[in-house]
């Protein structure tokens, strides 16, 4: 492909295609970036942005001092910089610090300059139109009664629990539950704390607005709502994980290997916050660990959803200070967290909050201009372990992909069939 900005010739991204994109290719000379994107297949230019607004800051666990630098693509900075983990952050971008790293600011200058003038307004440059409209949206096109998206959905037959992991009834003896409250820890030191669900659900079928408020209950969902699970199935070892994610790209393998090798630059960033929890007795979770270093399943969660995986701390509980949390997944807009909760008995859960508590807290005003002063930290109950949240966190993500993508519910696995047919029996 050749660049409309500069006629150089482009470089194609060696990375698997994803749901909204085909292919991407980039310029190495004015670094302007065309995508094909999918499934409407249509291929755009991104348009141009001013030096000091166009670049994000680098972050990497590798790269200290790494918000100097100016993250350009594909794990490298504008000065060529390159960490396995490297990538821009959507929380702070670059181009207004005197600080900055000036090699950085010499290559955004001088890619600035490649730019034609009459290429420099407008919103990108759309390099090729849209194909004929989707047969799928044909008014005349007879539906499948299995077709996901339909309200009158005919399922196959769903095989309930011991062969999947979601149960057909919800147990009415579960060990720590009461009433939409969950416990972490035993005795009279347990910690109760009210159970939501903060990420997307499929409730109703089809599915909704995943922002969307219970006007009783605030932000959130239920888990009266959601398919119950036998949570004592989860031992550690994502042995689900190769069998309900093949066609997420794993081979198919349970156990250890089907969640992959170590990652030597995710290893630091865990050893580093386990070396913090030593001295007060505390440590992380395994399959906490391993959902942060392993090869298949790092940033698993990412490329399921549109929440980031953003692994930092161990932070203060603001409810007990022998306790701490360690935020690992971020919403793209910061409107809620999920934090592994250690116990000072050795117990742990995710919980979520819509507070931000790797930053402090900003001074808010009234409409008089008086000071309001900040709220009380509310954590919720989201799953008694990584696996388990992970695990309903990927099951309803690939829900909404299918039903967004109209596919048939003959094509679910058994897992995901007895998610769906929780909702439409719900």
């Amino acid at each position: 492909m050749i660049c409309d900005v500069c006629g150089r010739a482009m470089e194609r991204w060696d990375v698997p295609p994803g749901r909204w994109w085909r292919e991407c290719w980039e310029c190495g000379w004015c670094r302007a970036k065309v995508t094909r994107h999918g499934p409407w297949l249509t291929v755009s230019r991104q348009p141009y942005v001013p030096w000091d607004l166009r670049w994000e800051r680098a972050c990497s666990d590798l790269l200290p001092d790494a918000g100097r630098h100016a993250y350009s693509s594909r794990g490298r900075t504008l000065c060529g910089i390159e960490r396995p983990d490297l990538a821009g952050s959507p929380y702070g971008g670059w181009g207004y610090d005197e600080e900055e790293c000036p090699d950085c600011r010499a290559e955004a200058l001088a890619v600035d300059a490649r730019w034609p003038e009459e290429l420099r307004e407008g919103y990108g440059d759309l390099l090729a139109p849209p194909p004929e409209p989707d047969p799928l949206d044909d008014p005349d096109r007879v539906v499948p009664p299995d077709e996901l998206g339909r309200p009158d959905l005919v399922l196959p037959a769903v095989a309930w629990s011991p062969r999947t992991r979601v149960l057909e009834a919800r147990p009415t003896d579960r060990k720590n539950s009461d009433d939409g409250y969950r416990w972490i820890g035993d005795g009279p030191l347990a910690l109760r704390l009210p159970a939501r669900w903060f990420c997307y659900a499929g409730v109703p079928y089809p599915p909704a607005d995943p922002w969307a408020r219970d006007p009783e209950d605030g932000f959130g969902r239920s888990f009266d709502l959601l398919p119950p699970l036998d949570e004592d199935s989860f031992t550690g070892d994502w042995s689900w994980f190769g069998e309900t994610d093949r066609r997420g790209g794993t081979d198919g393998r349970g156990g250890t290997d089907g969640t992959g090798e170590p990652l030597e630059h995710r290893t630091a960033v865990t050893d580093r916050i386990a070396a913090a929890l030593a001295p007060d007795g505390l440590a992380l979770p395994a399959d906490f660990v391993a959902l942060i270093t392993r090869s298949r399943l790092h940033r698993c969660l990412d490329r399921a959803g549109g929440d980031r995986t953003d692994v930092a701390g161990p932070l203060p509980s603001p409810l007990h200070p022998d306790d701490r949390l360690v935020p690992f997944l971020r919403e793209g807009q910061s409107l809620y967290l999920q934090y592994i909760y250690l116990h000072r008995d050795g117990s742990s859960a995710v919980v979520g909050s819509t507070r931000d508590l790797t930053e402090e807290p900003v001074e808010r005003y009234g409409p008089d201009g008086e000071s309001v002063p900040v709220g009380p930290v509310e954590l919720f109950w989201c799953a008694p372990s990584a696996e388990v949240f992970a695990y309903r966190y990927l099951a309803e993500e690939t829900l909404r992909t299918a039903a967004r993508e109209r596919r048939r519910a003959g094509d679910l696995d058994p897992e995901h069939l007895a998610h769906l047919a929780h909702y439409l029996r719900s």
